[in-house]
């Protein structure tokens, strides 16, 4: 940024009292440039003051502070190695405390969210990615696809600021561009394709906001193409700011602004010009704006807001470095529009992005599990298994979602709160299955939320083969030379769940070929329903029974085949 400043005019002087002038000046030198101030405190009009002692800093760190902008900002030396900029997603929580879970030096808030969920990109090492800035926005009844700004730590310790746009939420399909989509007011842009960018494939973390304020040494504001407009503010609205940087020389900048007198965004992105930043982005700003020093608040928010995301500054051994950043081998994956998962009739798919694969998630309304949907993996028999699944996060997602896994051992109702920690693998725990299509993972709706309506999310299921092999079957059943599943013998498993209201399913298993009957009678052993009448091959079987029409009570279900007779008992509570 050039500067200019007036010279006056040369008055001819006597050789001695020239002579004399040109002696002071060379004697007075040395304590003028002593008392120069460092690069970073006095700039354009600008008076930073490097305030480092008032805080307990490691070598690396520093603070500044201007006082009549009433903005701060952590200077990060990059070179050493023992510090790294970490974003971190949790639940939601004030940046002190959010700082104190994670062990962090200095933080700031990070990108836009929405009640709990992250609308913004967070990707955590190893390609996890945690969160994704969207795919598509609407603004005026139109739907406009976009690519917002990404602030990235790459594997060799160098910084970029860029486009993005995730095409799936696989690491892999993650882009960035050197233009971003040009959306105008009014008239959306097409969709970005993969043609004009690359995949960010040496990137360690990396944390979305938008917009992008500096790119390449040159003040780039892309304001409307990234489709901030009608969002979080006007371009020329002053307020609070939060926003990221980083210089030639290696150094990260961490920068908050207080809402008193706040800045629009040319205001920030001329700061940080003039702070020497080489590329920057803008973050959540408002009453989001906070940074620590530890766990001690910096800058005074004009509204002490819950957030959910952050960046943040911790020791590097803390940080996971990367391994294989693709799906093992040997994965198997189910999504919901495979062949071998089957739906209920009263799911829907969701808007949210974020979800796995191709197909979107699909949510069913919380209520008493009555909708399900069936995953049944082709497993090799007898074998253990890491389970893990996929959802959608979002504010009015159900909190104690069941997953319900059949396996080897039994029956294991897994629950998990699908309002946190989406798109991501989520681990439910290891099992032995049986294999050879015998085994089944349900999602079922009977579930709660803290929303007056919320909704389960079926997405992906993914098992990962740990290596361990059963040598003998659950419940007395054996494995034969093949290692296929051979039961001694009928029985006839306990329904799920139980009591239930007004779905439950009923399992039960053959050891051969066998015309069977599954029935439902009253207490008074009157029949209510014949749920099956027909031949099942050898194996695990189910039948699902909707009590809708009955009442409340004890039921008892039985089967019989040509040769064996079993009941069970169930509890219908409406």
């Amino acid at each position: 940024m050039a500067h200019s400043h007036t010279v006056g005019r040369f008055v001819p002087l006597s050789a001695n009292i020239c002579f004399v002038k040109l002696l002071l000046c060379i004697l007075l030198i040395p304590s003028i440039l002593a008392a120069q101030p460092d690069r970073s405190s006095t700039q354009s009009g600008y008076n930073w003051v490097e305030i480092t002692d008032d805080y307990d800093m490691p070598e690396g760190l520093r603070i500044f502070n201007e006082d009549n902008l009433k903005a701060w900002y952590v200077e990060v030396d990059m070179t050493r190695e023992e510090l790294a900029l970490h974003p971190y997603l949790s639940t939601t929580q004030g940046l002190p405390s959010f700082s104190r879970e994670v062990g962090s030096l200095a933080a700031i808030n990070s990108g836009y969210f929405s009640g709990g969920t992250s609308l913004s990109t967070v990707i955590y090492p190893d390609g996890d990615i945690r969160s994704q800035n969207p795919q598509t926005l609407s603004r005026d009844g139109r739907t406009y696809y976009i690519t917002r700004g990404h602030f990235g730590v790459m594997q060799d310790r160098s910084m970029s600021v860029d486009w993005i746009y995730h095409f799936t939420p696989r690491f892999s399909d993650l882009y960035r561009f050197p233009e971003p989509v040009p959306n105008e007011r009014g008239e959306p842009a097409a969709r970005p394709s993969r043609d004009d960018g690359s995949p960010i494939e040496d990137l360690l973390v990396g944390m979305g906001g938008g917009p992008v304020l500096i790119k390449d040494g040159e003040i780039n504001i892309t304001f409307t193409e990234e489709l901030i407009w009608g969002g979080v503010g006007e371009f020329d609205e002053t307020r609070a700011r939060t926003a990221v940087c980083y210089t030639e020389d290696d150094r990260a900048l961490l920068f908050v602004a207080n809402e008193n007198p706040g800045m629009a965004f040319d205001k920030l992105a001329d700061v940080l010009y003039d702070l020497e930043c080489h590329e920057a982005l803008n973050l959540d700003g408002g009453g989001s704006t906070h940074m620590t020093v530890g766990d001690e608040l910096v800058n005074t928010p004009f509204v002490n807001r819950q957030i959910p995301s952050i960046l943040a500054v911790v020791p590097a051994d803390s940080v996971k470095m990367p391994d294989d950043m693709t799906e093992p081998e040997d994965a198997v994956i189910l999504d919901t529009e495979m062949d071998n998962v089957t739906l209920t009739d009263g799911w829907s798919e969701s808007a949210n992005e974020g979800y796995y694969g191709e197909s979107k998630s699909l949510i069913a309304e919380a209520d008493d599990g009555n909708e399900t949907a069936t995953y049944v993996p082709d497993l090799e028999p007898w074998h253990q298994y890491e389970v893990a699944a996929w959802w959608v996060a979002a504010f009015n997602r159900a909190e104690n979602t069941p997953y319900i896994i059949h396996h080897a051992d039994g029956v294991d109702t897994v629950r998990v709160d699908q309002s946190s920690d989406g798109s991501r693998w989520n681990t439910l725990g290891t099992y032995y299955f049986r294999g050879a299509g015998q085994d089944d993972i349900i999602i079922s709706n009977d579930a709660t939320g803290s929303s007056p309506t919320s909704f389960v999310v079926a997405d992906a299921i993914r098992l990962i083969k740990t290596g361990e092999v059963k040598t003998t079957g659950a419940e007395g059943a054996l494995t034969d030379e093949d290692g296929s599943d051979v039961p001694d013998k009928m029985k006839l498993g306990q329904n799920y769940p139980n009591p239930f209201n007004p779905v439950t399913s009923i399992p039960f298993y053959l050891p051969e070929s066998d015309h069977v009957r599954v029935r439902v009678y009253d207490s008074l052993g009157r029949l209510i329903e014949t749920l099956a009448d027909r031949r099942f091959g050898p194996g695990r079987h189910q039948v699902t029974f909707d009590a809708g029409s009955i009442s409340s009570g004890m039921y008892i279900y039985e089967i019989s085949s040509s040769e064996h007779r079993m009941q069970r008992h169930m509890l219908l509570i409406k």
